[in-house]
């Protein structure tokens, strides 16, 4: 997007090997010789790589059927001028949902699009759509690269990059995923901390699995446009080529911009002082200065670009009702068909999937987009979850059953570990809701993008909340039910904690402690703002928090740790924001973003935790609550036993079974076969 993606505000680079088999090449014309025809190989002394793309937002400001019928007309025309300008190539965002939309509604265009490929002239892959990093599970991330790399090698080759061009921010584990799918090079714009990396870095995941990252520093849209006069290209690809060290990549193109026509000729005709031509991130992956420094974790800094953090809390009722089906399809449906003898349902299952991949989508789960947009999204949502309960029935588990499974890498209530049986039985009892808790409501004059404060916080005791305890276990249980009938505001449900110095928060396949940041002190595109995302569970000064999904939260000067509940906006964006330069996008008017009507959450609070191990394991008690299973299933496969692996799928890949766990001590993903 301008602004949220687009390179005119603050806003969008690559890498790796060939990935069509050639030796490492790259078609170049001769300095001086402006005829298309005149076309030589010579990628190693290649300086200025020069790649044609579009970003291709499938659904953002307009609907996808709007963007689907520009997306028609940019992909017809870039197979048609494929022939007429052989050293044209084109990069197709890193998504293969796009490769989708198009075939269905040019399935005769299949072979035109195969021949590309096969020809090294438009990119495939790795993703199947671009996804937000923090929004969704860490199993969603790697089958989302996995039906990506899939859907590329039905049509051609995957480029094998980790394309990650406009989210808002990078998981803490990406470069252990990129790894684990063959992947040794990513690209990034957002997100990289001001600590002098320069234009390649070294990224570290929590396990040390590493990956060079190319810094798209200007984002993936500074070099959109590109003018076709001699002169004038040539001033610009100066303009463009900053860098003090080559060689330089320019990505030419921005937001659903159509194929720059006309470009390959312009740079064989302008006179340039370094050696350029059309190329593609995999060449110029493969010809990338030396990395400069090494960043180990999360990219989630406003240092260089906007991140954009109010979208960890805009439309939060529906990033929790996404959360709801991952989970029923990830830790129940899938493990406990994994464990019966029935045949595999691969149709239903990848239908399902594919809508929670169209919604992971970082304009569509971060609810940054027009209210149809996010209709629509809840639709898909609804969809999915009445096939999953579809698949359930079919298992024929009773509304009253017997027998239930265990989801969690541990025993619960009598049951193995993945295993099934009669759980033991617990009463629960009413309790009072922790003492001291508060709400919290600020005025927010923001946008979807980013949360701007107007006037002060008003604090008041939390009414309303509803607790329990089930049996012994040490977690008290919340719910609360509350009607918003206030435009413009944030609410947040504030816990007294001891912390002073910082807290633990659980990310995609592990957890990361972030230090306590003053106000004042987190400077940058964006001023100041120093909520954070976290995972199913937050943990500051010996106080646990739990959410059911992804949740934003903030470590407060008194200690207070601030969970916000709804965040109540109108617009997608402002630009007359405080905290913000500019927009982020358009400024077009969201009135459901005011989230008015009635809401419904549940939470949980352990008082006395003893560290992130144990936070984490209850957090998978309460998220992960045990499941009416049918009776005779299999064994269940056997695990390490250690207290610190963690259960993220059980599932049947091309007839076997398949166990993922990780391990909140090392960090590190283990795969096994079980059969």
């Amino acid at each position: 997007m301008t602004g949220h993606g687009g390179g005119d505000l603050l806003g969008r680079a690559h890498g790796q090997e060939n990935t069509f088999g050639e030796p490492l090449q790259l078609l170049c014309r001769v300095e001086g010789v402006g005829h298309p025809d005149t076309i030589f190989r010579m990628a190693a002394e290649l300086q200025v790589h020069v790649v044609p793309h579009t970003h291709w937002d499938r659904e953002w400001y307009l609907p996808f059927a709007v963007y689907r019928r520009r997306l028609v007309a940019l992909l017809d025309s870039l197979l048609l001028a494929l022939p007429r300008e052989p050293g044209l190539r084109f990069h197709l965002d890193g998504q293969m949902a796009v490769v989708d939309d198009y075939l269905e509604a040019r399935p005769d265009r299949l072979r035109a699009l195969r021949r590309a490929a096969a020809e090294g002239r438009v990119s495939l892959g790795p993703w199947y759509t671009l996804p937000d990093e923090h929004l969704v599970s860490g199993e969603l991330l790697l089958r989302n690269l996995e039906l990506g790399l899939e859907r590329a090698r039905q049509v051609g080759e995957p480029m094998l990059i980790g394309y990650l061009p406009d989210q808002f921010g990078h998981t803490a584990q990406m470069p252990q995923l990129l790894r684990l799918r063959g992947i040794d090079t990513a690209v990034v714009w957002r997100g990289v901390p001001a600590a002098g990396l320069g234009g390649v870095f070294r990224w570290e995941a929590l396990d040390g699995s590493a990956v060079d990252t190319i810094h798209l520093q200007h984002g993936y849209g500074h070099g959109r446009r590109l003018p076709l006069g001699a002169a004038e290209l040539g001033e610009r690809l100066s303009e463009e080529t900053w860098a003090p060290v080559g060689p330089w990549l320019v990505m030419a193109g921005d937001d659903h911009l159509p194929v720059p026509s006309g470009l390959d000729a312009a740079l064989g005709n302008a006179e340039l002082p370094r050696a350029t031509a059309i190329s593609n991130l995999a060449d110029f992956a493969a010809h990338r200065p030396a990395a400069e420094g090494c960043v180990r974790g999360e990219l989630h800094s406003a240092a260089s670009s906007f991140v954009l953090k109010g979208t960890l809390s805009s439309r939060s009722p529906l990033k929790l009702q996404h959360a709801a089906v991952e989970r029923l399809l990830e830790r129940h449906l899938e493990p406990i068909w994994t464990l019966s003898a029935r045949p595999w349902p691969e149709p239903e299952l990848r239908y399902i999937w594919r809508q929670l991949f169209l919604n992971s989508a970082h304009d569509t789960i971060c609810g940054c987009s027009l209210d149809q947009v996010h209709e629509e999204a809840g639709r898909r949502l609804d969809r999915a979850a009445r096939a999953a309960g579809s698949l359930v029935r079919r298992l024929g588990v009773d509304e009253v059953a017997e027998t239930f499974f265990n989801p969690s890498s541990f025993e619960r209530l009598g049951i193995a570990p993945l295993g099934t049986g009669r759980p033991d039985l617990v009463e629960a009892r009413a309790v009072d809701p922790p003492a001291g808790l508060l709400f919290e409501d600020q005025g927010d004059r923001g946008d979807l993008y980013t949360f701007e404060p107007e006037g002060e916080p008003v604090r008041a005791p939390a009414t309303g909340l509803v607790a329990e305890r089930l049996g012994e276990e040490p977690l008290i249980r919340l719910q609360l039910d509350l009607h918003n009938q206030r435009p413009d505001h944030r609410l947040r449900l504030l816990f007294p904690t001891a912390a002073r110095d910082g807290a633990w928060a659980g990310v995609a396949f592990g957890a990361v402690r972030r230090l306590y940041r003053a106000p004042g002190t987190e400077r940058g595109q964006e001023y100041d703002l120093r909520t954070d995302p976290a995972r199913e569970w937050v943990l500051a000064g010996g106080l646990g928090v739990i959410l059911p999904g992804p949740f934003e939260y903030e470590l407060l000067e008194d200690g207070h740790l601030a969970v916000t509940l709804l965040r109540c906006v109108g617009r997608i964006s402002r630009g007359d924001l405080r905290n913000r330069p500019g927009n982020a996008g358009p400024e077009l008017a969201t009135p459901a973003a005011q989230m008015l009507g009635d809401h419904h959450f549940e939470l949980a609070v352990l008082p006395a935790a003893a560290d992130h191990l144990e936070v984490a394991r209850w957090a998978d008690v309460f998220c992960h609550p045990l499941a009416p299973a049918p009776a005779g299933l299999a064994a269940p496969p056997q695990l390490s036993g250690r207290p610190t692996e963690m259960v993220s799928a059980l599932r049947r890949v091309r007839g076997r079974a398949q166990l993922r766990t990780y391990d909140l001590a090392t960090f590190k993903i283990e795969e096994r076969w079980l059969d």
